[in-house]
């Protein structure tokens, strides 16, 4: 969904500067039309999307968030608590928090004035800090983006420690095998070993560029969908990601919800907030259905990898007319769901990074006990 930025006047005469999720100009127009705005400069703003090879850690964030979010409980206000974290954090973010601090100042809303920033935030950051300023949740949000971000920081931490014995022995193994290779070279050697480590070595080339060649299409519009597919829909290995995804749907929408945004727009940010082009494909196909009045959950059951169970619990709350709890609850259930899930990903990518090194090591045993039998029986 685009977004846009817009300057308009209330009815005492006040400039109003922000921006604005929505379908088409017109739309926007409209919605603040509805809120007793004239609009006197709209324009659509490209949204960043941030780079997918180099992931940035969760931790800066984290910190980031969780400032803002104690700072805002104790009433300081946003540009000093901005500006607080700018000169007391050694951070990647000092330099975004002393910018926005400055913006936020001259009454520019924090979406706006950290969209503005060259930090790569992630897609789904900017829409919920856009709908906490318009429902006035912005505690809220703070302190949902801080626990995410710890939640996420937590992960990555797991995984560090989890494959860094693996890691080690890969740098260890791939530094022998060129050391083996400098020592042949320069010595004039050419033996069967040589060229099988020649092999090894070409084999994990290839693979880090297959990797590579993966994180640039999945950072390219027109093919990220397709891998975005490929990895939601691998077999075993891709559960634990599709509980993740729905789980930031599912707290996403709640907020939404919650905040009394139009069911067909928070359909379509809770979408985009997972980061999944699938999913906001599907977002984007049933929001239709909401503007031709459908019920929510019936629309709601249809969007990809919702557990019926949580359907189930989205139907009820619907039926009582506490679908905002439900919501809630539906989130907490699938976030402790892909917790568990993400836990197992640490160990098993351990174990695949020993049995790929097992496996080389194997290769090149072999290789060389061949190298070996043969000069024994090329001997007179």
């Amino acid at each position: 969904m685009p977004v846009y930025e817009y300057e308009a006047q209330d009815r005492s005469g006040q400039l109003q500067r922000g921006t604005l999720f929505a379908a088409s100009v017109g739309d926007a127009i409209k919605r603040l039309r509805e809120q007793g705005l004239v609009v006197l400069r709209m324009q659509e703003c490209p949204l960043k999307v941030p780079s997918l090879l180099f992931r940035t850690s969760a931790r800066p964030m984290a910190v980031f968030f969780r400032h803002l979010y104690n700072s805002y409980r104790a009433g300081i206000p946003l540009s000093e608590a901005l500006t607080i974290f700018a000169n007391t954090e050694r951070s990647p973010l000092s330099s975004v928090a002393s910018y926005a601090a400055q913006r936020v100042a001259k009454g520019v809303p924090l979406s706006q004035a950290l969209r503005e920033t060259p930090f790569p935030f992630p897609v789904f950051v900017l829409p919920l800090l856009e709908v906490g300023e318009r429902g006035g949740q912005l505690e809220r949000i703070f302190g949902y983006l801080a626990d995410h971000f710890d939640r996420e920081a937590q992960f990555e931490q797991e995984m560090k420690r989890g494959t860094i014995f693996a890691r080690a022995y890969m740098g260890f193994g791939v530094f022998g095998m060129l050391l083996v290779l400098s020592i042949a070279s320069s010595l004039g050697v050419e033996m069967p070993l040589v060229a099988s480590i020649r092999g090894a070595l070409k084999g994990i080339l290839v693979l880090v560029g297959a990797w590579l060649v993966w994180r640039l299409l999945s950072m390219t519009r027109w093919t990220a969908p397709y891998t975005d597919f490929v990895l939601l829909h691998f077999p075993v290995l891709s559960i634990p990601w599709r509980r993740l995804m729905a789980a930031r749907f599912a707290r996403t929408l709640a907020l939404l919800y919650s905040a009394g945004v139009s069911p067909h727009t928070s359909l379509e940010l809770a979408a985009q907030a997972t980061g999944s082009p699938f999913l906001l494909s599907a977002a984007r196909r049933l929001s239709n259905q909401l503007q031709r009045g459908a019920k929510f959950t019936e629309v709601i059951s249809q969007m990809p990898f919702l557990p019926p169970l949580v359907l189930q619990m989205l139907a009820t709350g619907e039926k009582s007319g506490n679908l905002d709890e439900s919501l809630y609850k539906a989130a907490e259930f699938l976030e402790n769901e892909a917790q568990t899930a993400m836990k197992s990903y640490p160990i098993v990518a351990g174990f695949a990074l020993y049995g790929f090194m097992l496996l080389l090591l194997v290769y090149l045993v072999f290789q060389g006990l061949g190298a070996i039998v043969s000069f024994y029986r090329s001997l007179p």
